[in-house]
């Protein structure tokens, strides 16, 4: 039991370290390619300071704010969601979790109800059993007396 156990969280380790250095590599290409788009969009820029001034500068650069603050809000929003989901589902375990424990704990108890019972049970059994043999003995005296 507990060596599957084992093997079961040795192999989700080994896919959350999978799914982490997928996401690493990602990211560094994500930063990468940002890079040579800013270079890109400076060469242009100088291209396009030169022949027709500072305006259209300006102009891209509120542009490129623009766009950064609706890409951040949207990574916001998913991790926001991403978040909720993992506290639902932790609660969600916790909860399936406790019960799981009050039952056992129930049947615990059922168990140990039932066992007192057997036991008084048994107990009244011999009080009654060794009074019918001492009359009994008391019967067998009398009638060799006799």
């Amino acid at each position: 039991m507990k060596s599957k156990k084992k093997k079961k969280k040795n192999s989700k380790k080994k896919k959350k370290m999978k799914k982490s250095k997928k996401k690493k590599k990602k990211r560094e290409e994500e930063e990468k390619e940002e890079e040579e788009q800013k270079e890109e969009k400076e060469h242009k820029e100088e291209e396009v300071e030169e022949e027709e001034g500072k305006n259209v500068k300006e102009e891209e650069e509120q542009k490129e704010e623009k766009n950064k603050k609706k890409k951040k809000s949207k990574t916001k929003k998913k991790r926001k969601k991403k978040s909720k989901k993992k506290k639902n589902s932790k609660k969600k375990k916790k909860s399936i979790k406790k019960k799981k424990k009050k039952k056992k704990k129930k049947k615990k108890q059922g168990k140990k109800k039932k066992k007192k019972k057997k036991k008084k049970k048994k107990k009244k059994k011999k009080k009654t059993s060794k009074k019918k043999n001492k009359k009994n003995k008391k019967k067998k005296k009398k009638s060799k007396k006799k």
